[in-house]
């Protein structure tokens, strides 16, 4: 990759020399690896004008290309391998010991105790208390109130009265009422009609077969010289009943264009003059009497007795039976059990396990994992610089020639270097100018530059 990077370094200054190049000594031309040629050619007229000439650019063009590489790759394996294992193996005997336990014994027996009890009396006694009762007393009283009386007096009055009273007038009114009139029309209608046709059709017989007898015949026997009748083999024939003709009628539909008159009932509105009777109300005031009333209050007093009633209070002693509780105190015995624990000491035996281990020496396969480098394929895409070489025309003006060319130093060597000539242009080799081209050198005598193609 690093001598990659300092080749492409190289052609890029390489292409910026060739660019730069100074004036030749050949009327003014650049330097196009060929500035002989120009020389001989545009030395004898270096007048002003200008021409145009074939120049050589070069170009890195990057290719793309697939790469076989290999990588290593690390793997692990496993390998079986046998290991030497020690296993501990418990082992467990028992003996025998004897220990002494306490066992507890019950006793059970009776005590008497003396406990007090509290026990109710109860006693009733007399209690006097006062108490008072009301004594209700009725009395009367003469009383004076106002009564009012309602006083109703009779009374008669003449009014006016509205009364609506029925006029019968004849008016003329006109009245719309619907005729109906009777309009005669003739029109023409397409009716589908038609004629019955009596055709005759042949209905073809029926085929069947049937199985017919051969006819007999006589054959001569020479050993009894009578003859004899010989039975015929039976045959199939195929026999068709005969033709028969048929007549039957046939509806034939024709279309016929029919003259048909009649009558179209048209309604009309017609408005007439009728007379008609007409009732309407007349208002009329007439006199009427009317009787009323009218009402009134007068006050009147009167005297009634009214009963009341008096309450009052008498003190009163009276007796009531309490009763009250007396709690007395009372001694009493009862026989509580008591339970007694006595220790007893016994000796009993038991097994006393004993566990002891060895180690025990045995064969494991075990796995052992170890990495493998590899070398894997694998394909990759490389980028690879290519120059090439393309013929651009440019327009070259003519100066003064200034006695020798310019840039055909650095930049000339190193396109020669990199364009693999050997030798330059013949033309341009004379005045100095290096040319650095493969092939065209021939084109660059007859032309005002040589190129690579």
């Amino acid at each position: 990759m690093k001598m990659v990077r300092c080749l492409l370094a190289v052609v890029a200054v390489a292409a910026t020399l060739s660019v730069n190049s100074a004036w030749a000594d050949c009327c003014g031309a650049v330097n196009y690896n060929s500035c002989g040629a120009m020389a001989s050619d545009a030395g004898s007229d270096c007048g002003c004008g200008s021409y145009t000439v074939m120049r050589t650019r070069r170009k890195v063009v990057w290719e793309t290309e697939q790469v076989e590489c290999m990588r290593n790759v690390m793997r692990t394996v496993y390998d079986k391998k046998m290991v030497n294992v020690n296993r501990t193996v418990r082992e467990v005997s028992y003996t025998t010991q004897e220990y002494t336990v306490r066992r507890p014994v019950r006793e059970t027996s009776c005590k008497t105790v003396n406990y007090t009890v509290r026990k109710p009396v109860c006693e009733t006694e007399m209690v006097n208390y006062t108490v008072r009762r009301p004594v209700w007393e009725t009395h009367q009283k003469e009383v004076t109130t106002n009564v009012r009386r309602k006083v109703t007096e009779n009374h008669t009055k003449t009014i006016m009265v509205t009364v609506r009273k029925p006029v019968t007038e004849t008016v003329m009114k006109n009245v719309s009422k619907v005729v109906t009139e009777r309009v005669p029309f003739t029109k023409e209608v397409t009716v589908r009609g038609g004629h019955w046709e009596t055709r005759q059709e042949i209905i073809p017989g029926r085929s069947y077969s049937k199985r017919v007898r051969g006819e007999r015949s006589y054959e001569f026997d020479p050993c009894t010289g009578c003859c004899k009748s010989v039975r015929g083999c039976p045959t199939t024939v195929c026999c068709s009943t005969p033709d028969r003709t048929v007549c039957k009628k046939v509806w034939v539909p024709t279309c016929e264009t029919r003259t048909v008159s009649g009558f179209n009932c048209v309604k009309k509105t017609v408005c007439e003059q009728v007379p008609t009777t007409v009732t309407k109300m007349v208002c009329e005031q007439q006199p009427k009497t009317v009787n009323y009333c009218t009402s009134s209050w007068v006050c009147e007093p009167q005297t009634k007795m009214v009963c009341y009633r008096t309450c009052k209070f008498v003190c009163e002693t009276r007796q009531r039976e309490v009763k009250r509780v007396r709690i007395v105190c009372e001694q009493m015995t009862k026989q509580v059990p008591v339970c007694k624990i006595n220790w007893v000491c016994e000796t009993r035996t038991r097994q006393v396990p004993h566990v002891s281990c060895r180690q025990v020496c045995e064969q494991k396969e075990v796995c052992v994992a170890r990495r493998v480098c590899e070398q894997v394929p694998y394909t990759r895409t490389v980028r690879k610089p290519r120059v090439v070489c393309e013929q651009v025309p440019v327009t070259v003006s003519c100066r003064p020639a200034m006695g020798r060319c310019f840039g055909a130093g650095l930049g000339s060597k190193l396109r020669g270097l990199f364009s693999g000539c050997g030798n330059g242009c013949g033309a341009g080799a004379g005045n100095g100018c290096d040319s650095g081209c493969d092939s065209g050198c021939s084109a660059a005598v007859a032309a005002p530059s040589c190129g690579c193609n």
